[in-house]
């Protein structure tokens, strides 16, 4: 897949970022060498994310980000997708952090699916979620609503209301 400056792409944990620039950087001693400068969106701070060209590796964490057709696809599936919950706090916690980190959107609306579902079960108990996974549910959020947003050009606060009438309708 090849990127050019402008592009709005999905990286790893920083979320939708559009690629700024391509240029020559050392840091340090290090040799110039390429890289694609990503700004991602939705962020109050100023931040850049520096990607090596010729890392495959890192290159390979840049997704195009949806078409606004995909994200309604997305959308009319939501009903369907299912994660287990993992009862082992620590093994939920790098279950759900890797499919945060591997980028599957079906995975990561799951994750939300289930912990939302494990939040109304608990809240039925009188009880919370605690904070490792309001956290995972957070970031997962984050990650979703912003490329909806871009995806079908709408506020990021308005996704999750768009969503839902979706789902309804789907569902």
């Amino acid at each position: 897949m090849s990127f050019s400056v402008g592009d709005t792409v999905v990286y790893g944990g920083s979320g939708v970022c559009e690629i700024s620039e391509i240029k020559d950087v050392a840091f340090g001693r290090e040799r110039p060498q390429k890289y694609f400068i990503l700004k991602p969106l939705f962020v109050n701070q100023a931040m850049v994310v520096y990607v090596p060209m010729n890392n495959d590796k890192l290159v390979a964490k840049m997704q195009p980000i949806l078409s606004r057709d995909e994200a309604m696809d997305l959308i009319k599936e939501i009903n369907s997708m299912n994660i287990d919950w993992i009862d082992d706090r620590n093994a939920r916690k790098d279950t759900y952090n890797d499919i945060l980190a591997g980028g599957n959107r079906k995975d990561i609306i799951s994750v939300i699916r289930v912990i939302n579902s494990r939040r109304k079960e608990l809240e039925g108990e009188g009880k919370t979620l605690n904070m490792q996974d309001e956290k995972i549910l957070y970031e997962a959020e984050k990650r979703i609503n912003a490329e909806f947003a871009v995806a079908l050009d709408m506020g990021i606060d308005d996704v999750v209301d768009f969503i839902h009438s979706q789902a309804r309708t789907a569902g």
